[in-house]
C-alpha cells in the first residue's frame, strides 16, 4: 500500500504529465500505478489531495487517460464507502459488547417462609408476592444506562459527504464582527461570513486556515473596488464568487483555493466560465459545437463557379449563392465570394 509522501510524489508527476506539454504515455503509467497501489481513505485523500487532482482529468483530452481517470475515482469512492461502513460496524460492534458485558443483576433471593409459631397458622401467601415485587424492580434500573449510552451526542460531522449537516462558522463557533481582524462593516462581514461558508461546506481543513482565505479574498475585492464607485462591482464580484464556490458540482474550485493552488489574485482575474467545474466547462463546449453545427446548418448552400470575374484580383474562382432578399416579384440577390482574395460583392 502506497504511503502519503509516494503519492504526493506521483501525484506531481501526474502534474507534470499532463500539463502544457502533455505526456499521455507517461500519465497512462501513473494512473496505472495508483490504481494498483492506493487504497483510497477519507484522510489520506484529504492529506494529499490526488482526488483533486485525478478528477479533473476525466475531461481530458486523451480519451485513455479520461477513461483511467473516471475508473479511478470510481474505485477510491468504493474504497472509501467500505472504510465507512467498517468504521460504522466496529462502533455498533463496541456498543453491544459493552452492553452485553455488564449483568444484570438477577432477581433478589426469597428468604425461606419461617415456620410458623405455635398457636398461629400458616403465613399468607401475599407475604410471598410482596416479597418477589422488590426483586423484579432493579430490572429496568439495570437496563436504563443501555438507551443512554447509544443516545448520547456524537461530535458533529463535518463533511457533508458523510451525511451530516453542512460544515458552516456556526457549527465551527467562528463568530464575525469581532476580533483585531474585524473590518467594522457590517456588509463585508456579511460577505466574510458567506464566503467561510461557501468553503467549509465540504472541507476537512482547519477554520483557521479557511478563515484567513475568506478574509484576504474580500479585502483584495474590497481593494480592487473602492467606495463610492466601486461599491455595485464588490457585491457584484462577491456574490459571483459565493454561487461559484458553495456549487456542490465545484469542489476542486474550493479545493484549489483552501490549498493555495489558486491565488487570491488568481481567483479575482478567473472569468464565472473559467470558475465552473469540469463538468460544466465539458457541457459549455459541447453546447458551443452544437449552436456552432445548427448556425452552419442554416446557411444557404454554396456553389464555385467561374462565371464572375473578381474586380480585385481579376480572377474568376468565386463562391456564390442566392437569396431573396426583396419582394417575390423582384429577382434573388445573388452573393459572390472570390476564393483567392476573399473579396465579397453582391448584385441583382
Amino acid at each position: 500500500m502506497a504511503t502519503a509522501q509516494s503519492i504526493l510524489a506521483l501525484r506531481k508527476q501526474l502534474i507534470a504529465a499532463t500539463g502544457e506539454s502533455q505526456n499521455t504515455e507517461d500519465a497512462v503509467i501513473i494512473l496505472k500505478r495508483l490504481k494498483e497501489e492506493v487504497v483510497a481513505t477519507d484522510e489520506l485523500l484529504r492529506e494529499t489531495k490526488i482526488g483533486v487532482t485525478v478528477n479533473k482529468l476525466r475531461n481530458n483530452t486523451a480519451k485513455e487517460v479520461a477513461d483511467l481517470a473516471k475508473e479511478l475515482v470510481r474505485k477510491w469512492k468504493a474504497d472509501v464507502g467500505k472504510t465507512g461502513t467498517k468504521k460504522t460496524s466496529t462502533a455498533a460492534a463496541s456498543t453491544s459488547n459493552s452492553t452485553g458485558a455488564s449483568p444484570s443483576p438477577g432477581p433478589s433471593p426469597i428468604p425461606a417462609a419461617k415456620s410458623p409459631e405455635p398457636g398461629r397458622g400458616p403465613l399468607p401467601a401475599i407475604t410471598t408476592a410482596s416479597s418477589a415485587k422488590p426483586a423484579a424492580s432493579p430490572a429496568p434500573e439495570s437496563q436504563s444506562p443501555a438507551p443512554s449510552s447509544s443516545s448520547a451526542p456524537n461530535g458533529p460531522l463535518r463533511r457533508q459527504s458523510s451525511g451530516g449537516p453542512p460544515r458552516t462558522h456556526k457549527t465551527d463557533g467562528v463568530e464575525f464582527g469581532k476580533g483585531k481582524d474585524a473590518t467594522g462593516d457590517k456588509t463585508r462581514e456579511k460577505c466574510c461570513e458567506l464566503i467561510y461558508d461557501a468553503l467549509a461546506q465540504d472541507s476537512g481543513a482547519p477554520s483557521d486556515l479557511i478563515l484567513s482565505r475568506a478574509r484576504a479574498l474580500e479585502n483584495h475585492v474590497w481593494e480592487e473596488n473602492p467606495p463610492p464607485a466601486g461599491s455595485a462591482t464588490y457585491r457584484n464580484k462577491m456574490r459571483s464568487f459565493y454561487l461559484n464556490l458553495k456549487a456542490a458540482n465545484n469542489p476542486g474550485l474550493r479545493e484549489g483555493i483552501v490549498s493555495g493552488e489558486i491565488s487570491i489574485v488568481q481567483l479575482y482575474n478567473m472569468d464565472p466560465k473559467d470558475m465552473a467545474s469540469e463538468e460544466r466547462k465539458a457541457e459549455n463546449r459541447k453546447l458551443v459545437a452544437e449552436n456552432l453545427f445548427k448556425a452552419q446548418a442554416a446557411a444557404p448552400q454554396q456553389a464555385e463557379t467561374d462565371a464572375f470575374q473578381c474586380g480585385k484580383c481579376k480572377q474568376r474562382r468565386c463562391m456564390y449563392y442566392q437569396m431573396q432578399t426583396r419582394s417575390a416579384d423582384e429577382p434573388m440577390t445573388t452573393f459572390v465570394t472570390c476564393l483567392s482574395c476573399n473579396n465579397r460583392w453582391k448584385f441583382s
